[in-house]
Formats: C-alpha cells, structure tokens, sequence
C-alpha cells in the first residue's frame, strides 16, 4: 500500500511493505532519499540505497513527526481504499438491482402476455363449449325430425288407404244390366240350337255382343282423394 502526504512544504511518498515477516515503513522524499524503519524498532535507514544507507535515530523529532506524519498518510488511504471499495462494492449492488428489475420487467411482461394469452384461451374454450352444446341441440333436433318423417308418412298412408277404402265404400253400386243381358243371350242361344235341331242345322248363328256400362268417377270426386296414397286397382264387386 502506497500513500502521498506533505511536510513542512515538501511532497513525500511513504508505503508499507512485508520483510521477513516484518512490517517496514518506507518513507521517500523528493531528493530521493529513502527511510526504513521496521516495526516496533527505535532505529532505522537513511540513504538512496540499502547498501550505502546510515542508520538514524527515528525517535527525533524530524523523523518521528516524518513518520506519524506517513502513518496518518497510510491509514487515511486505507480508509479510502475501504470507501473505495465498498463504494464499488455498492456500485456493482445498484447495478445487480437494476439488472435485477430489469429482469423483473421481462418477466412481468411475459406474464402479462401469459395472462392475455390464457384469457384468450379461456374465451375461445368457453365458446367452443357453447358451440358443442347448440350443435348437440340442433343434432338431437334434426335426429328427432328424421324420426318424426319416417314414423309420419306411415300413418299418413294408413289413413289414406282408410279414407280410399271408405270413398270406394261411399261409391254406389251401378246396375249395369250384364246379369239380364247374359240371361237374354243364354236364351237366344237356347233357342238357335233348338232351331238347329229342328232345322238340321241351317240356322245361323249371330254372336252378340255385351257391352258393360261402368260409371267412372268425376274428376271433383278424384281430387278428393289424398296425394299421397299410391293408386291402387279397384275391382267391382
């Protein structure tokens, strides 16, 4: 440790070095000559080298007031370097804290997006829910119309071959006159084979024909009947 201190007007460069396991006070001034004094010692090195040095009584006043003087030196820069240090120390603390907040930052940022990003999440899930719910409805619904078209086409075909069994039933009976006509024919022909016995076979014999009369449904009646029911092949009775 070095430090720099003045006396009586004049700049002196004083440090404190280890030798043999000794503290020595090294005290410079601007001739360039050098005082040694190690610790807990009443004598010390005056000279610009170890090797042409003078020893010295260090409890004189000059010396002794030269080395307090380079004590207070040293302990005052110590305390500076202590200041110093813990300056830096403090320093480098603010500048960790500001990278800490810094850090902080970030991360509430993402947790903010985090938060946006799960709301988002929640509505979309929320309305997907909602959308499975009303297509399940409508589903069931469309099912349940399907059953009601298929389970209604039979009942209406039973009730139009109802209502056709009962207009067929409504429908009067025409006496068309074929039962007297076959009866007359049957005679006619009676008759030409008696005349063929008679005569030996010379008569001859006339077809005739029979014509049946069938009253046809109006067209007023026929649209009475339902649309729906498939035409069926009525037979008179």
């Amino acid at each position: 440790m070095k430090a720099e201190f003045y006396y009586d007007c004049h700049r002196y460069i004083c440090s404190l070095v280890q030798v043999d396991f000794v503290k020595e006070l090294k005290i410079k001034n601007h001739q360039g000559f050098v005082l040694a004094v190690k610790q807990g010692e009443k004598m010390g090195l005056l000279g610009k080298s170890r090797h042409n040095a003078k020893q010295v009584d260090v409890s004189k006043p000059h010396f002794y007031n030269v080395i307090k003087a380079a004590m207070s030196a040293l302990e005052l820069e110590t305390r500076n370097e202590v200041i110093l240090e813990r300056n830096r120390t403090i320093a480098d603390g603010e500048e960790m804290i500001q990278q800490q907040n810094r850090e902080i930052r970030v991360l509430n940022e993402q947790l903010r997006i985090q938060a946006t990003q799960i709301e988002h999440l929640s509505r979309e899930n929320q309305q997907l829910s909602v959308q499975l719910v009303e297509k399940e409805i409508r589903e069931t619904q469309i099912s349940q119309e399907i059953e009601e078209d298929l389970v209604a086409p039979g009942i209406e075909d039973l009730i139009g071959e109802s209502e056709i069994s009962e207009k067929i039933d409504e429908l009067p009976i025409l006496d068309s006159g074929l039962g007297v006509e076959l009866i007359e024919h049957q005679q006619d022909l009676e008759e030409i084979e008696e005349a063929e016995e008679i005569s030996g076979g010379e008569v001859e014999i006339v077809d005739l024909e029979v014509v049946e009369k069938v009253e046809v449904p109006t067209e007023s009646e026929i649209k009475h009947l339902p649309k729906r029911v498939s035409q069926r092949k009525m037979r008179k009775k």
